[in-house]
């Protein structure tokens, strides 16, 4: 199968080669690591599309999206989104998200998806890779977005293993009631896309949002860690998401505007 992958950054690269060892043929879109390679190239002949880009870029990337494009199977793998809004008119659209760094799949190390089709599961299951079906598209896009702000506060709390934990634990049951409320499957926060990518992203050096969250707290300015890390999602998400209501994500949105102000 022809397969394009739109975003050519670490992670992308890592879900092109879960499906070239699949078997698939795969084309990369990115201006900025292929700069050659124009859209209608990269998606000639594609029989399914990847979205991997930094979902900040998302929106505008859509806005100008070809409309041929939307009739094509399409699977959304970035994380950052507060809805689904932008897919509406895509015929097939499906979601993969969950705890996996680049790196690790890479080196051939098992990892575990949450998808919401099985034609995402037909795709990219193999020997290394483990997928779970779970018929949540919303539910999947907010786990993968609210997990990144979260590390943040978990970064910040990671003096204390103590109370990191009890972050961790109060943020997993706080994902389920904003999942719940913005009509989704609370359930989908008990998946991979949910618990399972919370707890790595909130506990290992290797996530920049624990990595930010971690350096706030010691004082390094927020400018520089931003330069250093460059793309942090949950301080993207931090500024546009809705707080009110969820103590924990109210928290981290204060720590993140008390941090930008000093």
């Amino acid at each position: 199968m022809n397969i394009a992958i739109l975003g050519a950054g670490v992670f992308g690269k890592a879900l092109g080669k879960i499906l070239t060892d699949n078997g698939h043929q795969i084309n990369y879109y990115d201006p900025n690591v292929y700069p050659e390679i124009t859209l209608d190239m990269a998606t000639y002949k594609a029989n399914t599309i990847v979205i991997a880009i930094p979902s900040i870029f998302i929106p505008d990337f859509i806005d100008n999206y070809p409309q041929e494009l939307k009739t094509i199977p399409t699977i959304l793998a970035s994380k950052g989104l507060l809805n689904a809004d932008l897919f509406a008119d895509f015929s097939q659209f499906s979601v993969i998200s969950g705890p996996a760094f680049a790196s690790e799949i890479m080196d051939g190390k098992p990892a575990t998806f949450t998808a919401s089709s099985p034609y995402v599961m037909g795709l990219f299951k193999n020997d290394q890779i483990t997928i779970e079906l779970f018929d949540d598209p919303l539910g999947i896009i907010l786990c993968g977005t609210l997990k990144n702000v979260y590390a943040i506060g978990a970064g910040y709390h990671s003096d204390s293993m103590n109370d990191m934990a009890t972050f961790i634990e109060r943020a997993h049951n706080e994902i389920a009631t904003y999942l719940h409320k913005h009509g989704a499957d609370p359930h989908t926060s008990d998946m991979a896309c949910g618990l399972g990518d919370l707890i790595l992203s909130s506990t290992n050096r290797e996530s920049r949002n624990f990595t930010f969250g971690k350096r706030l707290k010691a004082g390094d300015n927020i400018n520089d860690i931003l330069n250093d890390l460059q793309t942090v999602e949950g301080y993207s998400a931090a500024q546009i998401i809705d707080a009110e209501n969820y103590p924990l994500l109210q928290q981290v949105k204060d720590i993140i505007s008390q941090y930008s102000q000093e």
